[in-house]
């Protein structure tokens, strides 16, 4: 299942990434959150949550105020100058790998040396860019969503972890995880059974099977390779009835022709 960018007022996005959507409207224009709400087929409520938290990553801003009636005021929002304005013309992929790449090593040097926002906030404002940028040039392919998932895992994650045993290191990434705000992650390591991550949600984006889970897959594996040498996999696997999420059973890799 893959996020697609609003092309008109009609267009609904995924559920699961409605802040993407909200940015796409304003990249058009300014809007208010009924006006959003209604292009994108959700309630006000949802559109004034996702514009809080917009406006605390400095992503959008508060353009005009106006007095309805009776003391209620009508905001409305813009993109903040700077922040995520889309080019009107598309891109080839690779001129949209090399600013991703661009992008991508500023974030590990922020991250490395002490980001400004939560770690967690830094990643998403990333997966907007990753978004947007592939979006431009028609390209966005959960491959792509993997691989930078994976060098998350192995450049940011991994130094992070001790990983003496797979049992104690898939829990102690799990643990990681939850505490940077990463990923809610559980590690299932049942007696006879091949070790489970299942992930219920990452980055507030709770759509499973999505382009974001595709990234954290990525992330995961990433961690874990890099701290077993590589010979760890992960595959996707049939999550339990009742237990929404993405599971993922934990494999030794087979060498085999």
């Amino acid at each position: 299942m893959s996020h697609q960018l609003l092309t008109d007022d009609t267009a609904s996005p995924s559920k699961g990434w409605v802040r993407d959507g909200v940015l796409s409207y304003l990249a058009r224009r300014p809007g208010t959150a009924t006006e959003i709400a209604r292009a994108l087929g959700v309630s006000k409520a949802t559109i004034s949550y996702h514009t809080k938290a917009l406006i605390r990553r400095d992503m959008i801003e508060i353009a005009d105020i106006k007095s309805i009636r009776g003391g209620v005021y009508s905001k409305t929002y813009s993109l903040k100058e700077g922040s995520l304005a889309l080019a009107r013309r598309k891109e080839d992929q690779t001129g949209s790998l090399t600013k991703l790449d661009e992008r991508f090593e500023r974030l590990l040097m922020s991250m490395r040396l002490g980001p400004g926002r939560k770690p967690a906030d830094e990643m998403e404002i990333f997966l907007y860019h990753l978004f947007r940028l592939l979006a431009e040039s028609d390209s966005l392919d959960e491959r792509i969503f993997e691989d930078y998932g994976r060098r998350v895992g192995n450049g940011l994650v991994s130094p992070s972890l001790r990983f003496s045993s797979l049992r104690s290191g898939l829990k102690e990434l799990a643990e990681y995880l939850a505490a940077e705000g990463f990923a809610e992650v559980t590690a299932s390591l049942r007696k006879g059974q091949e070790p489970r991550l299942v992930c219920s949600g990452c980055f507030e984006n709770k759509e499973h099977g999505s382009l974001v889970c595709s990234f954290t897959k990525g992330m995961l594996t990433g961690a874990i390779r890099a701290r077993d040498g590589g010979t760890l996999r992960l595959e996707r696997a049939r999550q339990e009835a009742g237990t929404p999420g993405c599971a993922f059973a934990v494999k030794r890799r087979s060498f085999k022709s």
